[in-house]
This record gives C-alpha cells, sequence and structure tokens, in this order.
C-alpha cells in the first residue's frame, strides 16, 4: 500500500511538473561592493531538470561555483520544483561590472535571465573600515561609508557593523528594533533583515551583525553622520577572556541590554547643476539604461498595441517617473501603468517598467520616440536617453478625427411644432350648465380646500428636511466621536511609531480651535491654529516638532518603528494640552 501511494504521489508530481512553466532568474545579494569584498550570485531555475550549472564569466570580476540545493513544493494540489545554484563573485578592480545574461538548456529550449550590473568601490580614506579603537573591547562597532562625497538625490550603500567577541550570545532589543542613525539632512531606505559573518580584527575573530541600508541627502553641503546607535541583549560569561574558544554550557552568564554605537562619518553633498539641466529631468540620479519593445508587431487602426518601456540600472528609482513620448502623430497614448522589479536586497539595482496603451489612427510603420533625462554621478552630467526607432506594421483606413467631427451634422432638423387645427363645427353639448355663483373668491370653501393642500405638503416637507439634518448632524457626532476613541485608544496602546503619530496628528486635527469673528464663531484648521498669537509658543513649537517627526518617520523612514513610553506619555501630554486650549 505504502509504494502504491508513494507511485501515485510521484506520478501526479511529474504530470504537474510536465505541465508547469519553465522559468529562471538571477540576483545578486548586495549590488555595490567593494573590492575583494565576495557578493553572492544565485541562478534559479524554476520546474525544470538541470544538472550542470552553467559556467559564468565576467571581465574584472572572479565568478566560482559554490554549491547547489533543490526543493520540490506541493501548492494547491500544483507542484513545482527549484534548483539554486550559487556562485562567490570577488571583484578585483573598481568599477561598474556588468554580468551577462545567463543561458540554460531544458526541455529543448533556451532560457535567458536578465544581465546584472555589480558597482565595485575603493573605500575612501576618511569612511572605509578600519580597526576600531574599541576592537580590544568584547563588543564594538563602525560605520562604512564608501563615498565621501555625493550628489543631492545620490544614492550611497552604507554598512553598519556590530562586533561580538566569539564566546558572547546576543541579539537584537528589542526584536525587530533597526539601527537609528543620529544626524540631520539625509533619508534612509528599509532595512533589508540583517546578515552574520566572521571577521577578523587584530587577530582576533568576531561574530559581526551587518545591517545594509541606502543612505540619500536631501540638502546640499556637509552631511555628518555622528554615529549609529543598536540595542543588544547580550549574555557574557563570568570572567570573560577576549581570546577565542568554546563556550561552556555549565558557565554561568550575566545578561544586560547595551546601546552600542559606531563611529561618525562625513560626507559632502553637492547640488545638482543647473547648467545643462533637461526640462523632462524629475530627479533620477544614478546609471540607467533603456528598451522599448511592443506587442503585438502587426495590427490595424483602432486596435490596442501595448508599448513597454524598461529603465534598468543603479539609481534612485523613487524619482523615475514616466518617460516623455515623441513622435506621436497618429499614435493615441493614454496613461501608463507602472511596475518595479529589484535586483538586490536594498533596491539600488532595479528595473522599472512602464506600460503605455497606444492606439493608431492612420497606418503607421514606426512606434513613437521615448526619451528620459537623468543625472550622472561619475561623469557629473545630465544624460538624456532616446529609444531607437521601433519598426510595425499597422494597416487600415484611417479612422476619423472625433474632435473636428460636427456634432449631429447629419441629423436632420426637429420638425416645428404645428398648433392643433381649429375645427369648424364644435359639439354639441348635452350636459346641463354649471349654476353660477356669485360669491368672491376668498369666501368660497372649494377655494381654501385647494390652497391647503400645497401648505400642507410644504409643511410636510418642511418637517422631513428638518428631522433628516438633525438625523445627519447627530449622526456626524457620533461618527467623529467613535473615530477620536479609536485615536485615542491607539495612542494609548499601539506600539508602533508611525501609527501613533498618525493617530496623534489626526486628533490634533479632530480637536479645532475657534475663533471671534464679529458676531460670528469660526472654526480654524490645523495650519491656522498653529500660527494664531493667542496660542502659547511652547505648545506651537511642540506641535510643530511633532507634525515634523511624524513626516520624516512616515515618509522619510527616520526613527525607530517602535514607540517608547517616555515618548508616548509625551504625546499623550501634548494632546490634553491642546484639547484644554481648544
Amino acid at each position: 500500500m505504502k509504494s502504491l501511494i508513494g507511485l501515485i504521489v510521484w506520478l501526479l508530481c511529474s504530470a504537474t511538473l510536465a505541465a508547469a512553466e519553465t522559468s529562471i532568474s538571477a540576483t545578486l545579494s548586495e549590488s555595490v561592493t567593494d573590492v575583494d569584498h565576495p557578493v553572492q550570485l544565485e541562478l534559479k531555475i524554476e520546474n525544470a531538470r538541470v544538472v550542470r550549472p552553467p559556467t559564468i564569466s565576467a571581465d574584472g570580476l572572479s565568478i566560482n561555483f559554490a554549491g547547489t540545493s533543490s526543493r520540490t513544493q506541493i501548492l494547491n494540489f500544483q507542484a513545482s520544483s527549484i534548483t539554486t545554484f550559487t556562485y562567490i563573485v570577488t571583484p578585483t578592480r573598481a568599477g561598474d561590472f556588468e554580468i551577462p545574461a545567463i543561458e540554460v538548456a531544458a526541455a529543448g529550449k533556451v532560457y535567458r535571465t536578465s544581465s546584472l550590473v555589480l558597482k565595485v568601490v575603493h573605500l575612501n580614506d576618511n569612511n572605509a573600515a578600519k580597526p576600531s579603537p574599541n576592537s580590544d573591547k568584547p563588543y564594538f562597532a563602525e560605520l562604512v561609508v564608501p563615498k565621501e562625497s555625493a550628489y543631492v538625490g545620490e544614492q550611497i550603500p552604507i554598512e553598519l557593523r556590530f562586533y561580538f567577541n566569539q564566546r558572547m550570545q546576543y541579539q537584537p532589543y528589542p526584536q525587530g528594533q533597526y539601527p537609528l542613525i543620529d544626524g540631520e539632512g539625509f533619508v534612509t531606505k528599509k532595512y533589508p533583515e540583517p546578515t552574520e559573518k566572521q571577521l577578523e580584527t587584530n587577530g582576533r575573530v568576531y561574530h559581526v551583525v551587518v545591517y545594509k541600508t541606502g543612505l540619500t541627502g536631501v540638502k546640499p553641503g556637509k552631511l555628518e553622520l555622528r554615529s549609529a546607535t543598536q540595542s543588544f541583549l547580550i549574555s557574557m560569561p563570568f570572567g570573560m577572556r577576549n581570546a577565542p574558544g568554546f563556550i561552556d554550557p555549565t558557565e554561568a552568564f550575566q545578561q544586560q541590554v547595551i546601546d552600542i554605537k559606531t563611529n561618525g562619518a562625513l560626507i559632502e553633498i553637492k547640488p545638482l547643476p543647473t547648467a545643462g539641466r533637461p526640462a523632462n529631468f524629475s530627479g533620477p540620479v544614478g546609471d540607467f539604461t533603456l528598451t522599448t519593445s511592443a506587442q503585438p508587431t502587426k495590427a490595424r487602426t483602432g486596435d490596442p498595441v501595448n508599448m513597454k518601456v524598461e529603465i534598468k540600472g543603479l539609481g534612485n528609482f523613487d524619482r523615475v517617473e514616466a518617460p516623455i513620448l515623441t513622435n506621436i502623430d497618429g499614435w493615441h497614448a493614454y496613461q501608463p501603468s507602472e511596475d518595479l522589479q529589484t535586483l538586490d536586497d536594498l533596491g539600488l539595482s532595479a528595473v522599472k517598467t512602464f506600460s503605455y496603451p497606444l492606439v493608431a489612427s492612420k497606418p503607421l510603420n514606426s512606434l513613437p520616440t521615448v526619451e528620459f533625462s537623468y543625472f550622472d554621478p561619475n561623469a557629473e552630467k545630465y544624460v538624456t536617453l532616446k529609444s531607437s526607432p521601433a519598426n510595425i506594421e499597422i494597416e487600415g483606413d484611417r479612422l476619423p478625427d472625433a474632435a473636428a467631427s460636427p456634432v449631429n451634422s447629419d441629423a436632420s432638423p426637429a420638425p416645428k411644432s404645428m398648433p392643433p387645427p381649429t375645427l369648424d363645427v364644435l359639439d354639441i353639448r348635452t350636459s346641463s350648465p354649471v349654476p353660477a355663483t356669485f360669491l368672491p373668491l376668498l369666501q368660497q370653501p372649494g377655494f381654501w380646500t385647494i390652497q391647503a393642500i400645497p401648505a400642507g405638503a410644504l409643511m410636510f416637507l418642511g418637517l422631513g428636511l428638518l428631522v433628516r439634518n438633525a438625523t445627519m448632524a447627530s449622526q456626524t457626532r457620533r461618527a467623529l466621536a467613535h473615530e477620536k476613541r479609536l485615536l485615542w485608544k491607539r495612542v494609548q496602546a499601539s506600539n508602533n511609531r508611525p501609527e501613533v503619530l498618525q493617530a496623534a496628528v489626526r486628533l490634533l486635527e479632530l480637536s479645532p480651535r475657534r475663533q471671534m469673528r464679529g458676531p460670528t464663531i469660526r472654526t480654524q484648521s490645523l495650519n491656522e491654529a498653529i500660527t494664531e498669537e493667542a496660542l502659547p509658543e511652547e505648545l506651537r513649537a511642540e506641535v510643530r516638532e511633532l507634525l515634523k517627526v511624524k513626516e520624516l518617520t512616515i515618509y522619510g523612514r527616520v526613527g525607530s518603528e517602535t514607540l517608547t513610553e517616555p515618548e508616548r506619555s509625551r504625546i499623550k501630554a501634548l494632546l490634553n494640552r491642546w484639547k484644554a486650549t481648544a
């Protein structure tokens, strides 16, 4: 029975694997590194049997095969297999290196990955990794910055390294906490999960926790990174020795929470030049390439055509906006959709794809031209990329221009209404004549009866409007009170710092101040209330500081994701004082 079940499972897996689509992809563990600092390249092959790893080579890079791993998973009765080939890539000199597309033959077909770009830099003398003056201690940290100058908007990959003696046990405290960088005038990308490795310093081997992020200067001038701090819960044996050795499980340990600070660094942030800046420049800084394609390549007028524009490279992709289309005579272009695929763990290397829906109104043989401008910090100049002419075959008749067509030009004029014909001979009335009355109109009962009907209807309508307005006002007040209660619960109970800051600012907006304007009372907005002269200066400064911290935390990703109790107490005190002055 077991053999039969195993055979059935194997047949099902084989059948589903045969039906599954084959795909391959290649990724680098880091897109920026320094000379002689190796990175990892992973080649993943899904739903195909490949035994021998392909050979990969690139000028200036030493690429060596490291190992193979395979796994099979079944999800919703759909089986899939993944084979991963791992390579170690070691740069031998500084520069920008392209790892060409990798070809893999499977099931009679040849599959290709996208090419990868690895940027290799020399650590400068000021910010390079040096033996720490605290390297004789059981733990210390250092900040590694590969550049001493950069342009506004240029992303700089940095590393925060925390060293621990081999006999120590450690973990971030609290769990999920990331380092805080002390400084102003910059933003950082979201931290990926930290990595761990062993490094030798001053003849001693340490366990090292490495945090990576991308740092961007937002204004020109001297950018001073004073230090970066991370809290760890460490377990240190009594009688700690700095010499390496194994951990005795019977040895007594003492636990404590420590804040470890790195060294500082100084970076010169240069402004983007104004000379030669293209009109369509939206702020991307880096090194990019541009390619275009279209599907289908043969269509008729009026049929939709999908034009795909890919921008690939290293840089701040959050500032990469939809490129400009030129030579669009005969084409109707619509708003494109966007898709971003990152090629490293920081998102510094990526591919951003814009899909333009196009419709041709006349026979054509070429697509619109695409223009994209960026600033190259290495060449220190603006670059405008233009797509190569792409051929397409559009057949059919020219479509009418809807904008130029007259409105209802073919419609026949509306027939003139004719008065009803006058009868030559009137019908003979056989009913009795209505008796006449000589009473005034105001004294006739029928007149007041007729007037009472619309008066009652108007009164009923007015009463209904009053009831509806009162109900709506009551619902609005109840909804507002309910929202305030939910926001206060969030401030008092949530440990998510961005969530609490956002709730606090919303509470300030929902507790408006009122100002007398003659005989009327006018409700002020939050911005107007902050600038009011009657507001205490200390309270005004605290509210502005709260707004600034909220923007830096939510949009700039500056600071911790976890709220501390002292900060919660300050926020609650500020809200109560604001409510008292409202």
